[in-house]
Parts: C-alpha cells; sequence; structure tokens
C-alpha cells in the first residue's frame, strides 16, 4: 500500500493509496480541519475501488505552502497528486470543503473527473459567512483554535452525537489544526460562488445535504442537485454540518449505492 509524503506541484502532502492497481481510483477529499484519517468510517463503502486519500494542504502532517490560497490552487494541489503517482482520472469524494475543491477541480480539469460526490458542501460564499469566517480568524489567531472550537463543533455535530467515534475524532484532529492553516483555508473559501458554472459538469454527480446542516441551508443544496446536469439528491438527517460522521453507515449505504451505479460494479 504506497503511502506517507510525495512532492505535489508547489505543496508536501501526505498520502495513502490503497488497493489493487486494476480497480478504479476513489480520491478521498476530507473536510475543514480534519486529516485523511476522516475517512477510516467510511472505507467499507468503496470496497470496488483503488482509494487515495490526502491530508489537504495545511492539514494534518502535509505542508502549508507560501500562499495565495485560493480553491483553484487546492484543486491544482488534487491535479498534481494525481500526477505523481501516474493516475489519469478519478472518482472524487469531497466533504465540506473537499466539496468546494472537487467543484473546482471538476470545471479546472474536467477530463480526469469520472463522478462527483459533494457532501455537504456549498457552491457560493455569502458576504455575511465571509465576514463569520473573519470574526473566527480573528480569535484563532488571538487565541488558538480552542477559541472557536466549541462553537465549530455544535454546528458539525447535534449535541446526541457528543462522545460518538465521530465527534471524538473530529474533536482531537480540529485541536492540532494550526492557526495559520485555518487562516489560508478561509482565504481559500472567500471567493467561493460556481452557482452559474455547475451546468457544465456533466458526470454523475451525488449531492448529500443535511436539512438542520448551519452551513449550508437546504435551498443551496437542492440548488446545487437542480444545476448539475446528472445530479442525484441525498438527505442524511438529523444531522448538522458533519452528517457522515452522525450517521457512518447510511452515508456508506447512500455512497455505495450511486458508485455501484456509476460503475456496474
Amino acid at each position: 500500500m504506497p503511502a506517507g509524503q510525495i512532492e505535489a506541484g508547489a505543496v508536501r502532502l501526505r498520502y495513502e493509496l490503497a488497493g489493487p492497481d486494476a480497480l478504479p481510483v476513489l480520491l478521498l477529499h476530507h473536510c475543514f480541519g480534519a486529516d485523511l484519517d476522516y475517512w477510516d468510517r467510511h472505507l467499507a463503502a468503496f470496497k470496488g475501488f483503488r482509494t487515495l486519500r490526502f491530508d489537504a494542504r495545511g492539514h494534518g502532517s502535509s505542508a502549508l505552502p507560501t500562499g495565495p490560497h485560493t480553491l483553484a490552487a487546492m484543486a491544482d494541489d488534487v491535479a498534481a497528486l494525481l500526477d505523481a503517482l501516474n493516475i489519469e482520472a478519478v472518482h472524487y469524494c469531497g466533504v465540506s470543503i473537499g466539496g468546494q475543491v472537487g467543484q473546482t477541480f471538476a470545471l479546472a480539469y474536467p477530463a480526469r473527473v469520472r463522478s462527483l460526490m459533494l457532501v455537504t458542501s456549498t457552491c457560493q460564499m455569502t458576504p455575511d459567512q465571509a465576514a463569520g469566517w473573519q470574526v473566527r480568524v480573528a480569535a484563532v489567531r488571538a487565541g488558538g483554535v480552542q477559541a472557536v472550537q466549541p462553537a465549530l463543533m455544535d454546528r458539525w455535530f447535534r449535541p446526541e452525537a457528543a462522545g460518538s467515534p465521530g465527534y471524538r475524532y473530529m474533536d482531537e484532529t480540529f485541536a492540532r489544526f494550526r492557526p495559520e492553516s485555518f487562516a489560508a483555508m478561509v482565504d481559500a473559501m472567500r471567493g467561493l460562488d460556481t452557482t452559474a458554472r455547475l451546468p457544465e459538469i456533466k458526470v454523475p454527480a451525488l449531492v448529500v445535504g443535511a436539512r438542520d446542516d448551519p452551513g449550508v441551508p437546504p435551498a443551496i443544496t437542492e440548488r446545487m442537485a437542480a444545476l448539475l446536469p446528472r445530479a442525484r439528491l441525498e438527505w442524511l438527517d438529523p444531522a448538522r454540518h458533519l452528517a457522515t460522521l452522525e450517521h457512518p453507515e447510511r452515508f456508506n449505504g447512500i455512497a455505495a449505492r450511486f458508485l455501484a451505479e456509476v460503475c456496474d460494479i
């Protein structure tokens, strides 16, 4: 199982590539503040695939290169990772910012995407949302990520999920998130607005939302699914933003069915 650190264009990334060479590759992009271990609870859904997961720039053991930090730069990181591993094209699954990068990657590199799963992600960052994230950046610069961690955990999980394996994983991993990485990822998200270009993404797509997600209103999730020409919409309820960690088995079933249909496996 190839794993470790690899030079991918402008950044050194920690990655893991698992599965027989003959299988199609599924690239997994974690959420803001997590790392490649986010997917530990979901690997069972991806039998029949060679899985490629990695720590995004500034996360986990991956480096944070000199900016500017943009979603386009993060999409270039994905392309460079595939080049370094001699992978032509992938099925792509991204959660939250991972889905934002996925949209950007699919638009910039359409020939390299076979299908697209966008999980509790969004296609736009409103001025009010951007302002709220800048307030969090100021708090993190003053007091570290612990200054915003309780409030973010409340956005990401319902109280009923506190203490669950997914909650504990995210709580422990986010506590190690570097303040400079937090600020860089907010910079990357700030200019997001792929709404008008979503009809250009022609591959089969799965949009997964949570109606109680405070970061992605249901209307945005529904709009994304409507604008993507070959999309299916699924809900993971009740849940907040990190719905797959609240309902890992249900998400695994949804993802496995979608991939089976896309790849006829």
